[in-house]
């Protein structure tokens, strides 16, 4: 296909240009801060990627949408679908339909209050703590019930709630009930009337099961410009023209660590930082030293060796270091230093949604940018060189650092 020249888009100094180019359009406003070299890499490495469509906004405006010849129509968000189900969750309990993020799931579901079940919360859904047993792949179990939500509802639990991080499809799917319980409608006509129409957003699906559930853990198909418009509703933090329709402070709760255990995680979504740094304290060492004596596997001097490792370290590079320094390469990382550091997260710098298949909607607050990259299923897919697994870090390379350490609010 033809390459029209994304340098000298950027630099056009007129208010609004349109374009079409062989499945190329272009909305292009006046002196954009955006790095027009770095645009250029990003939308050559998108094509290379067989990307279906690559979406960028800037203050609530289009910067291009480029379909490299494909066709516009709604595609599948994968996992991103989650990300979406989190803004459902932040409009319910705007509305004080849901109590707030700790009400326990079994005031939804009563027979959850037993055992471990009935400390479960909403939050514990939203931030992948709830201790629920899950396959990490969805063919194994999910895709073959009849009944996502029964199948959560169903499941042995793993670990105490809030104990630990474990990314979970099986827990999520049981927001779709508890969203159609709170607002008495299913999670996709919520959505379709509370958030999609006051967004203009009208050529949608959604997945569900056999029963009638919509998915949660994936199962939207969206058009890629809507999905922006979704992640301008982030970034406008739940305001859009002259309507606030998810409270501002939703944001504040939802777009930072949800826990301890996984610094990058906020409420089904998954956060950028400037930096992560690493604590082993006295309490860590001592944890160490017990698991130790319950693991006939664990080295005679496992804990003289972990007593090595009490400190700060500026980055995982660094805690890496340290381990291999006090363990030697074959130290086990899995078990017995499983979730051994205390993260120290430094500053939120962007937000975004995560798919299978590599799509991404990304939201930059400090630069008041949106980006979106999507892929059909169809498309001749391969794994190893379309995922775009850099397109996050090409999106930060379109503004200049500094402008990424700012808050706007």
């Amino acid at each position: 296909m033809k390459h029209f020249p994304t340098t000298l888009i950027a630099r056009v100094k007129i208010s609004v240009l349109f374009l079409a180019v062989v499945g190329l359009s272009f909305i292009c406003r006046a002196e954009q801060p955006i790095q027009a070299a770095a645009l250029d890499q990003l939308v050559v490495a998108a094509e290379k990627s067989h990307t279906d469509a690559l979406v960028i906004w800037q203050d609530g405006k289009p910067v291009g949408e480029w379909y490299f010849g494909k066709p516009v129509e709604p595609l599948e968000a994968m996992s991103a679908t989650k990300s979406v189900v989190s803004l459902a969750i932040g409009k319910l309990i705007t509305d004080v339909k849901i109590k707030s993020l700790d009400q326990p799931v079994w005031e939804f579901y009563p027979e959850w209050k037993q055992g471990r079940k009935k400390n479960i919360t909403l939050r514990h859904l939203l931030n992948h703590t709830s201790g629920l047993q899950n396959f990490p792949r969805t063919d194994v179990e999910i895709y073959a019930s009849p009944d996502y939500v029964q199948l959560a509802l169903t499941a042995d639990m793993d670990s105490d709630p809030g104990a630990s991080f474990r990314y979970n499809n099986k827990a999520v799917n049981l927001l779709a009930g508890i969203v159609q319980k709170a607002s008495s409608q299913r999670l996709d006509l919520y959505l379709r009337d509370e958030l999609f129409a006051p967004l203009g957003i009208t050529n949608f699906t959604w997945k569900l099961d056999a029963a009638g559930n919509p998915q949660v853990m994936s199962g939207l198909q969206i058009l890629p410009a809507d999905f922006a418009k979704l992640g301008q509703l982030a970034l406008n933090r739940g305001r859009w023209e002259g309507r606030q329709l998810i409270a501002d402070s939703w944001f504040d709760v939802s777009m930072r660590p949800a826990q301890e255990h996984n610094p990058y995680s906020g409420l089904l979504w998954w956060l950028m930082l400037d930096h992560v740094s690493y604590a082993i304290d006295d309490e860590r060492i001592s944890e160490l030293e017990t698991r130790a004596a319950i693991t006939p596997s664990a080295p005679a001097d496992f804990a003289a060796r972990a007593k090595k490792l009490k400190g700060r370290y500026k980055d995982t590079d660094a805690l890496y270091l340290a381990m291999d320094k006090a363990f030697g390469r074959e130290w086990p990382y899995d078990s017995l230093l499983a979730e051994l550091p205390v993260p120290q997260p430094g500053k939120v710098i962007a937000w975004y949604a995560d798919g299978s298949l590599g799509q991404q909607l990304v939201v930059v607050p400090g630069a008041n940018l949106v980006a979106v990259r999507m892929i059909s299923s169809h498309s001749d897919y391969n794994p190893k060189t379309d995922s775009f697994d850099n397109f996050r870090q090409m999106v930060l390379k379109l503004v200049t650092p500094a402008i990424l350490l700012e808050t706007k609010k």
